[in-house]
């Protein structure tokens, strides 16, 4: 026997794809998540790269050092982008 209150929800969820209707709170949490997660990511690149200038590997602190400038100027152009409808 067909579960059809399993097909309704995804009825909704293709119609709340297909027309944008992605609640503001939905987005909200799915960018926090990601902001979150790559701020996790620059923080111990950062640790990566401290660690390897005390142990005097210069070029790999330099190329992760490097790695933390794009990923932040990255980060500052995602926080600071227009808000898509």
């Amino acid at each position: 026997m067909a579960d059809f209150h399993y097909r309704e929800k995804l009825k909704q969820i293709e119609k709340a794809a297909s027309t944008n209707m992605v609640p503001e709170g939905a987005k909200n949490i799915g960018l926090g998540c990601f902001i979150f997660v790559f701020v996790l990511l620059i923080a111990f690149l950062i640790f990566l790269s401290v660690s390897l200038w005390v142990n005097e590997i210069i070029v790999g602190s330099l190329v992760t050092g490097i790695l933390v400038v794009v990923c932040l100027f990255v980060l500052y152009k995602f926080w600071t982008a227009p808000k898509i409808p």
